[in-house]
């Protein structure tokens, strides 16, 4: 989550030195502003002073009249007063002293020592304090509608994308059977639509490769048999020309032994042959390799917790996890989640609805995945075939399938060095599938 939260501390330390900036630029020119003003009152008021009329109303007149039009060339349009007034010292109800920190400037009028009137100088900008506020609230809502969107994107974009974003991964490793769950976000819809096809896609192009590999495995069966039974009497034909069975006097002969030796040297080759058809055949079925590293028992139960709930909710299976221990375990995740995936798919199809379990736990003789569910029990004398290749159970005749998920998951157990097995639990009239890693 820290990089979540990254982006927002540096949003407020930007933010933070840019509305430093605007302050001290804003009372800058503030600054500027009062001094380039008083500078004008001041020059303004002088020349009033020492203009010569006896009435100081008629000066200031006079003066405005003379000045006003070069002030915006000389101190700038925004120092220039939008009103300046004189108010003689006799219609002056109070006194009125310099504050530049008004929207006006007033100035006092003295000649010969004696105060004759004000002149006050009339700015239409805010003060200076009220200026620094506008900047510093225009930084502030800035910075919220920015944090906004990023709430915005993190919630609506970046998490919901970093769910999905595992999804490949799944389908690639072959983790997971489910659809990506259809969302009312409209930014994702074509991309989870097009994911859902591609996974039954996969899962279509699994099954008919499962298929060709059953039909392959068939007839390099069939052709093995085939082959056994006339290589083996080839085998014992020449073995009898070898001895010498067939000749009258029961005599054997070098040259005949010596091409009975080259006829058995042939079957050994041939038989040799089917052999590695075979082994090849039957490795081919499932691709696997390990990628060992540590990881806690906490880890499965929460992808099982996430892969799961929502679609044991959908079918109405009461579905429990009961994760005893979280100690760390040294082997590969992706493996251990392909075996408890197959053994809940499989409890899946075969389950009555009323309760699929997992147990995780590790005792003194190792750790132990059980995976149990009510249902249609193997028979107890078909429970040592189930973990073969294309071997379907006769509780399973009306479920599609073809024989291999208890296969691969017995295939990955054995290169984890594990073991797998099945059980029926009489006290909770349960199939339990188990996997289970020796420490």
């Amino acid at each position: 989550m820290r990089k979540y939260y990254l982006k927002y501390l540096l949003a407020f330390v930007l933010f933070a030195c840019l509305g430093a900036g605007v302050f001290f630029g804003v009372t800058k020119i503030c600054e500027g502003d009062s001094g380039r003003r008083n500078t004008l009152a001041n020059r303004f008021v002088q020349q009033v002073e020492d203009y010569p009329s006896d009435d100081a109303g008629e000066a200031f007149e006079a003066v405005k009249a003379e000045q006003e039009a070069s002030w915006a060339a000389e101190y700038g349009e925004r120092n220039v007063p939008s009103d300046i007034a004189y108010i003689s010292i006799d219609d002056a109800d109070t006194e009125l002293l310099s504050d530049d920190t008004s929207s006006s400037i007033t100035w006092a009028v003295s000649r010969d020592g004696q105060a004759e009137g004000i002149v006050v100088f009339t700015y239409e900008d805010a003060r200076k304090a009220h200026t620094l506020y506008l900047a510093e609230a225009v930084v502030a809502l800035s910075f919220i509608i920015l944090v906004g969107c990023f709430i915005y994107i993190d919630r609506k974009v970046i998490m919901p994308f970093n769910k999905l974003s595992s999804y490949p991964e799944k389908i690639a490793k072959n983790e997971t059977g489910e659809h990506i769950p259809e969302s009312k976000e409209r930014y994702f819809g074509k991309y989870i639509w097009g994911m859902n096809m591609l996974s039954d896609r996969l899962s279509g192009d699994r099954k008919k490769l499962r298929a060709l590999e059953k039909e392959k495995q068939t007839l390099l069966s069939s052709i093995a048999h085939g082959i056994k039974t006339p290589v083996a009497n080839i085998r014992l034909y020449a073995q009898a020309l070898k001895s010498g069975l067939y000749r009258k006097d029961g005599i054997p002969d070098p040259d005949d032994a010596m091409v009975a030796e080259k006829i058995e040297k042939n079957t050994q080759d041939i038989e040799d042959i089917v052999k590695d058809l075979l082994n090849a055949a039957s490795k081919s079925i499932v691709e696997y390799e390990p990628s060992i590293d540590q990881f806690y028992l906490s880890e499965i139960e929460d992808w099982l917790k996430e892969e799961y709930s929502n679609r044991m909710a959908v079918l109405k299976i009461p579905f429990t996890i009961d994760c005893r221990s979280r100690v760390m375990i040294n082997s590969d995740k992706s493996g251990v989640i392909r075996v408890l995936t197959q053994f809940i798919e499989n409890a899946i199809k075969y389950s009555d609805g009323k309760h699929i379990g997992v147990l995780i736990d590790k005792s003194d003789e190792g750790y132990e995945f059980v995976v149990s569910n009510t249902g249609s029990r193997v028979p107890e004398n078909e429970e040592k075939y189930i973990f073969n290749s294309f071997y379907r159970g006769s509780n399973s005749a009306d479920i599609e399938g073809n024989g291999l998920g208890l296969y691969e998951a017995s295939f990955i157990a054995r290169k984890l060095g594990g073991t797998v097995a099945t059980r029926y639990n009489e006290q909770t009239s349960e199939t339990e599938f188990c996997l289970f890693f020796p420490l």
